[in-house]
């Protein structure tokens, strides 16, 4: 004990600077440790949060995989995500401003009407959504959304309070085409044979069957009958793919098909064709047009006319 007493008075001086190195290089180790770790959580925190807001940008078709620029598709999505905030704090000028002049036009002529038939239909309570990237074209992009209910008032967000829409986004003006509408193209082709003429005004697409405005006028002195409904397939549409796509004739009332001497009707018909942006129509058929009708109602056997419409 003596013995260490006497080397501490001997050597007081070198022990304490020795301890001071040794607890001063322990200090600095602590504290080059501590940045390290803090700059590798930095580091891993911000390759996550990249990677988490990339998966939740909807930039990949879930149907092909084909995928749409970033800066796009953030675009896109808002746009998207204001018409629907629009519509959840009721602000209903701001949300059918929105729209495509098209969509006003051949779905929701005015706001009572929009109010009517699209917003009082989702919007009953607040939304959230989930938007996916659907399918894409030169000038459209299409999105997949659906509409959960209020997550945060009943915790629920399953299917049940869901609804589903197909909105898309017009590349020119950046405005909504909603309600499953993609697009709308105007035709306006004829053809007239044997005194009938059929005109094909315009078109509109939809994610699951095309809708055609057609004009018919009957420049004979008898009535005519455009089809007889005897058969699902007497109308139909061809692809450019030269497939046919039927009509759907049953859902049209007979008396439009019905047209008296010198007469005209203007009908909707519905195509079973589902949006391809890469096949287009090209052409409508009608192949059970009956120029005689009273003679045909009284049991007179007459050969149809075959008349097709090409754009």
């Amino acid at each position: 004990m003596n013995k260490l007493i006497r080397i501490w008075n001997q050597n007081r001086g070198k022990i304490i600077i020795t301890a001071l190195v040794v607890v001063f290089f322990f200090i600095i180790i602590r504290a080059l440790n501590s940045v390290a770790k803090k700059s590798i959580e930095k580091k891993n925190n911000n390759t996550n949060t990249a990677w988490v807001e990339e998966e939740q940008i909807p930039d990949k078709s879930i149907l092909t995989g084909q995928k749409v620029n970033t800066e796009t598709t953030k675009t896109n999505v808002s746009v998207i995500e204001e018409f629907v905030n629009s519509c959840n704090e009721n602000n209903i000028d701001k949300a059918y401003n929105l729209l495509t002049d098209d969509c006003k036009e051949t779905l929701f002529k005015t706001k009572e009407k929009f109010i009517e038939n699209y917003y009082n239909l989702i919007f009953t309570e607040g939304r959230t959504t989930k938007i996916e990237n659907y399918k894409n074209s030169s000038k459209t992009n299409t999105y997949k959304v659906t509409f959960y209910g209020n997550v945060l008032g009943s915790g629920d967000a399953s299917a049940k309070n869901s609804k589903k829409d197909y909105i898309t986004v017009e590349k020119e003006s950046g405005k909504l085409n909603i309600n499953s509408l993609i697009t709308t193209n105007e035709i306006n082709k004829k053809t007239e044979q044997n005194g009938i003429e059929v005109t094909v005004a315009k078109q509109e697409i939809y994610i699951d069957y095309e809708i055609y405005k057609i004009n018919v006028k009957n420049n004979t002195n008898k009535e005519i009958c455009m089809d007889t409904k005897k058969s699902t397939k007497s109308v139909y549409a061809v692809g450019s793919d030269n497939v046919k796509y039927t009509a759907f004739t049953n859902e049209i009332s007979s008396s439009l098909y019905e047209i008296i001497a010198y007469g005209s009707r203007t009908y909707n018909l519905k195509i079973n064709k589902k949006y391809n942006a890469s096949i287009r129509t090209k052409k409508i058929t009608f192949t059970d047009i009956v120029e005689d009708y009273e003679k045909y109602k009284n049991g007179n056997v007459q050969e149809r006319l075959k008349l097709e419409v090409e754009w």
